[in-house]
């Protein structure tokens, strides 16, 4: 799986580290979308911090084939962040993987 990360407003420290910390995250994801082929699959990760509010938002595109997931989170810490978006992701690899055998099965 491709990954790509844009990071805004966050330390360069915190950027490597949030980096490995999402890779290894987004690992278990790999495991659900084994289905699909190598090169139709590409994890977009937006991650910025509100000072103001000292929050983080994370937004991720996951394409996979000609389907496209999303979700976004925003909460103050970003490693939870992270791992809410990987259990929601994981969540609609699911859901549309058994929309597919539905479809194949009729």
């Amino acid at each position: 799986m491709n990954l790509q990360f844009h990071f805004q407003n966050i330390s360069d420290v915190l950027k490597e580290d949030l980096k490995e910390y999402a890779s290894k995250r987004f690992e278990h994801l790999e495991r659900f979308a084994s289905t699909f082929q190598e090169d139709n699959k590409m994890l977009n990760i937006h991650l910025e911090h509100y000072e103001k509010h000292n929050a983080y938002e994370i937004k991720a595109t996951l394409q996979l084939g000609g389907k496209t997931l999303h979700h976004e989170e925003t909460t103050h810490d970003p490693k939870e962040a992270i791992d809410k978006t990987e259990a929601n992701l994981i969540r609609q690899i699911q859901k549309h993987i058994d929309l597919l055998r539905e479809g194949k099965q009729q």
